[in-house]
């Protein structure tokens, strides 16, 4: 029977295929018929297999995968508190601690806009930290996030070769382009982060100067960080 890949967890080596009979089967990885063959489990790719009825329900064996190319294709734009993604799999990591803010709403809405900026798709393994802070007799409270600015991809099928490869050539010209924009922003961020926790409060406005290349609407929003 033929039949159409609908999903497949590589971690748990299992997954489901949608049979021309309109039925689901079962599919797990010891039932191909070439084990090297499980790079080419992805959403949306013609199989061949043998249908059989089990005691637990419909499963594929003797799993045929005719000859597939596979391209990486960048997800839309997410957060995540885990560190790996949901779907997926993260071609880039960049670690970063961002500066502190008086707002956390604008903390993580700041974090997004560096992901942004460096070309990257998504945030994982997104936490934050709490600091206290002083004016003179006044407190309080900055909040800083961190995590892995990150691009996501997801395998899926293509017509032909020359597409998987100008595929790839895309997502390795975007990794460079992430890493060289991300160099500027870790440094502005450092260099905040030191002056916010130095106490010196009042020279966080004036670091704002190294990072030029965001957006006017999130400078405006750290200018106000802290009370002067």
């Amino acid at each position: 029977m033929k039949g159409k890949v609908v999903s497949y967890v590589s971690s748990k080596k299992f997954g489901f295929i949608n049979g021309d009979d309109g039925e689901s089967y079962f599919l797990h990885v010891s039932a191909l018929v070439n084990r090297s063959d499980e790079a080419k489990l992805v959403k949306n790719v013609l199989v061949e297999f043998d249908p059989t009825p089990t005691p637990k329900g419909l499963s594929a064996k003797q799993i045929r995968i005719p000859e597939v190319y596979i391209r990486e294709r960048l997800l839309n734009f997410f957060t995540s508190k885990g560190s790996n993604p949901k779907h997926g799999d993260a071609a880039l990591r960049l670690p970063i601690s961002t500066r502190f803010f008086k707002d956390p709403a604008k903390g993580r809405q700041y974090i997004e806009e560096l992901a942004k900026q460096c070309g990257c798709n998504a945030v994982l393994g997104l936490e934050f930290e709490k600091k206290t802070f002083s004016e003179g007799n006044y407190r309080f409270t900055g909040h800083a996030f961190k995590g892995e600015l990150a691009l996501v991809t997801e395998k899926q099928p293509c017509d032909t070769k020359e597409m998987a490869l100008a595929a790839e050539r895309q997502l390795q010209q975007r990794i460079q382009a992430a890493e060289q924009a991300f160099g500027p922003i870790q440094e502005a961020e450092l260099k905040a982060r030191q002056s916010q926790l130095s106490g010196c409060l009042g020279s966080a406005v004036a670091v704002l100067a190294v990072v030029a290349i965001l957006p006017a609407a999130i400078i405006a929003g750290i200018a106000g960080l802290f009370p002067q």
